[in-house]
């Protein structure tokens, strides 16, 4: 935090005045006390006698001076409050913050946004008795734990810096260059960091004596009815896919757009089982819906010969109804269907951004919404910054990677 910038000395006309470590002080020290404006106000017998007084000249020129340095020890004491205020309003927001330990952005920004989930953060704070012991088995979690109360202000810069560097690593399991420096997609850090957890999870539920572990994953789980109707006599083949945690989009003007164009119905050569025709017509639906919708949007085009970025804009709702995309069998089963059955509407909670040209430079970004949901917060790395939701909904168009979706 820088220090507060100098003031000017206020005029006096009995000398300065004393400001010891930059807390005002507005109190008569020297042997021509200066009246304050609320003495003035007052119904003393001080004021009563000074307005009965004629005024001189001097009179003038001295309450002149008097006013004018009441007037400048108000102003310095709002200045005073008000960056007290605003130094611990950003102190509460720059531990949130997290450092870039060497072309991290990528792991950054998707770490932040599955801070800001509630779901996701109570999964792992209510199960802390089986992450914190050191020979835990869920050493990934581990570090997700650590790191979340990290950002509570429960530990140090270095140690949060010592938590990614962790984290980092175990991705190298699946992809060794999580063991360099180089920029990494912030997509496929998530499906990994998924992955990894799912695995530890799996591994604990077959070893421990009290298999009632939870993964966290299961908040952006879901899964998909596939429908297949012959397209000469209309027999119906419905399958249940696996589970999945994310939905890839082609990019098109409007994010809706994009999530009904994935569940268009498609036409697929097959052999039906009751006429031996060879056509039919594939529907997908939701058949559960998770707590959080995750929507990657596809950025990144190849054209023959490279990976090319697309920058088009897309238009992002902040609200997103999944109604008409639920099967006839389908329902919000990925929670308690007596509370959740008939919920199909989700707000949005953060988004993934990358900056940049292309896939090899540029720099990923994060906005979410604030604690308490309340308001929004930009995450550069380690720089927090204020926001407001129009202004996250219209500037992230043209960047917008990767989208978190809550049940509302």
């Amino acid at each position: 935090m820088s220090p507060s910038p100098s003031l000017p000395s206020p005029p006096s006309p009995t000398g300065s005045l004393d400001v010891p470590d930059g807390i005002p002080n507005t109190s008569a020290s020297s042997s021509a006390p200066v009246s304050s404006p609320e003495g003035l106000l007052s119904g003393s017998s001080d004021t009563q006698e000074y307005r009965s007084c004629q005024e001189t000249p001097d009179d003038r020129q001295l309450k002149s001076a008097e006013s004018k340095s009441s007037s400048w020890s108000s102003s310095l004491l709002s200045i005073f409050y008000s960056f007290d205020r605003s130094k611990t309003q950003r102190g509460q927001e720059e531990k949130l913050g997290l450092p870039n330990i060497g072309n991290s952005c990528f792991l950054n920004s998707a770490l932040q946004c599955l801070y800001s989930l509630p779901s996701f953060c109570g999964d792992i704070a209510r199960q802390e008795a089986l992450w914190s012991p050191q020979s835990t088995s869920l050493k990934l979690l581990r570090c997700l734990g650590e790191l979340y109360k990290s950002r509570q202000g429960q530990s140090s810069y270095k140690e949060k810096r010592k938590l990614l560097r962790s984290i980092k690593r175990s991705m190298a399991e699946f992809n060794d260059e999580y063991e360099d420096y180089s920029e990494q997609d912030a997509h496929e850090f998530l499906l990994l960091l998924f992955m990894k957890m799912k695995m530890e999870g799996e591994t604990l539920q077959g070893t421990s004596t009290s298999p009632s572990y939870i993964c966290p994953v299961q908040n952006f789980e879901f899964r998909l009815q596939c429908v297949r109707t012959c397209s000469s006599c209309g027999d119906k083949v419905i399958q249940e896919e696996e589970v999945h945690n994310n939905l890839s989009l082609d990019l098109h003007p409007l994010l809706i757009t994009g999530l009904k164009s994935f569940f268009k119905p498609s036409e697929l050569e097959c052999t039906c089982r009751q006429c031996s025709g060879h056509q039919a017509t594939v529907v997908r639906h939701f058949l559960t819906l998770p707590r959080v919708l995750v929507l990657h949007v596809k950025r990144y085009h190849n054209d023959g010969a490279q990976l090319r970025k697309v920058t088009d804009a897309v238009g992002i709702p902040p609200l997103l109804s999944l109604a008409s995309l639920v099967g006839e069998q389908g329902d919000a089963a990925g929670m308690d269907t007596e509370d959740h059955s008939n919920q199909t509407t989700y707000r949005l909670s953060g988004i993934i951004s990358h900056l940049g040209e292309s896939i090899d430079t540029g720099h990923y970004i994060s906005d979410i919404v604030g604690e308490n949901g309340t308001g929004w917060l930009t995450l550069n790395d380690s720089h927090v910054t204020k926001t407001a939701e129009a202004t996250v909904l219209k500037t992230r168009e043209e960047t917008a990677y990767i989208l978190f979706y809550v049940l509302w």
